[in-house]
């Protein structure tokens, strides 16, 4: 199986913008890349889901098996979703084994509302959206990530290049 980078982060971090330039990169040298984006899945496959734990669980268990059967075909699968408890990091981990790679994208709460061009920390602060990661559901930190990524300190080409050779160790 090849291996599945699984980006996770607070929203508006940065996961989909890194994930889309590693898709551009790892496509360029010619390797099969798919893109699982939360957003993305959230639209089609798992639109009859909500935001409670028991609804982000699932929306991870079939990302996670979507990742698993693209990935055993022999694709590249760079997945990134907020995955924000540990325990559903942990149900990624068991569904995917060791082809997954833990990536933490690492933004400070402040610069993640500064970059938000959905509004949606603006709808949670007014109390418009409930369920908000970061405001009104806490995101554990992450105990087993094998990268951290800090998109606070670091351009979007010096964090494909970091992860680049991340995999290549």
């Amino acid at each position: 199986m090849n291996p599945v980078l699984w980006l996770f982060g607070l929203p508006s971090s940065g996961k989909t913008t890194l994930a889309r330039a590693l898709r551009d990169h790892w496509q360029d040298q010619g390797r099969q890349v798919v893109l699982l984006d939360g957003d993305e899945l959230r639209a089609g496959l798992c639109a009859d889901l909500g935001f409670s734990d028991a609804d982000r669980s699932e929306n991870l268990r079939r990302a996670a098996h979507l990742a698993r059967l693209l990935s055993s075909q022999g694709r590249l699968v760079i997945a990134a979703f907020v995955t924000p408890k540990e325990h559903h990091r942990e149900l990624v981990h068991g569904i995917l084994g060791e082809s997954v790679r833990l990536i933490h994208i690492d933004c400070p709460l402040q610069v993640c509302i500064s970059r938000d061009v959905k509004g949606l920390y603006a709808k949670a602060a007014a109390r418009q959206m409930t369920g908000m990661t970061g405001v009104q559901d806490e995101f554990d930190p992450p105990t087993n990530a094998d990268a951290v990524v800090p998109t606070h300190e670091m351009t979007v080409a010096e964090a494909v290049e970091s992860l680049r050779h991340m995999l290549m160790a």
